[in-house]
């Protein structure tokens, strides 16, 4: 997807990608020390699950859910796309279709049991977590280009805020409910967020060589 020399330019994203990979594999060969710290994670928030909370966390999971968070990643595709922002409309898709895509393909490639604590029904396997991507990158495009057709400085800062703490809601929804552990749920995290940089970097790379490509091609046709 991307060239080598980009990677170069990025060496927080090649950093990034191995942290991600060392993750993969410590979860494929069940490191006994990484079990144990999930299981304790487990059984400690177990002792804070009630009714209110568990009526509280149900809507809150399902805000979180692939369904609504891709819906208004192409709401917001639609609308930079009306505004004329092609490039950042184009990007907004590309990055939470993939994204989403490819989280499917890694929990495939883990295969990790969900935990057997679960106190809601939940298919599929456990790492990383399909509901923290898709919200990571819900609030990724928002704030890389929703942000751009918004002027007031205050509304972006409350507006961050309030996605940031829903995020956190999300990600702890899915230990609450018991099905992922923490490390999926970091793992969630850390896989869209790289994801994000990666798709972006690549887009700005394309931009870069087709800029460089018309200026050469001026070039001939000048001297031509």
């Amino acid at each position: 997807m991307m060239r080598i020399e980009t990677f170069t330019k990025h060496p927080y994203i090649t950093i990034g990608w191995a942290t991600f990979l060392t993750l993969a594999i410590t979860v494929v060969v069940r490191l006994p020390q990484l079990i144990l710290l999930d299981m304790q994670a487990l059984e400690y928030v177990h002792r804070f699950i009630t009714p209110q909370r568990t009526e509280i966390f149900k809507a809150i999971t399902f805000s979180g859910s692939p369904t609504v968070t891709i819906s208004i990643v192409l709401i917001l595709a639609i609308i930079l796309w009306k505004m004329k922002m092609v490039y950042e409309a184009l990007i907004t898709i590309t990055t939470a279709v993939t994204g989403n895509v490819a989280c499917l393909f890694v929990k495939f490639i883990v295969q990790r049991p969900r935990p057997t604590t679960m106190i809601t029904p939940a298919s599929g396997y456990s790492f990383p977590s399909g509901h923290v991507v898709g919200s990571v990158i819900l609030v990724f495009v928002i704030v890389e280009f929703g942000f751009q057709i918004i002027s007031s400085i205050r509304l972006k800062i409350s507006l961050t805020m309030i996605m940031a703490f829903w995020l956190a809601m999300v990600a702890i929804s899915r230990v609450y409910f018991q099905v992922h552990y923490p490390v999926d749920v970091f793992g969630g995290g850390l896989f869209s967020l790289l994801w994000c940089e990666t798709v972006l970097a690549a887009f700005r790379q394309k931009q870069v060589d087709l800029t460089e490509l018309i200026h050469d091609k001026r070039g001939i046709t000048h001297d031509l």
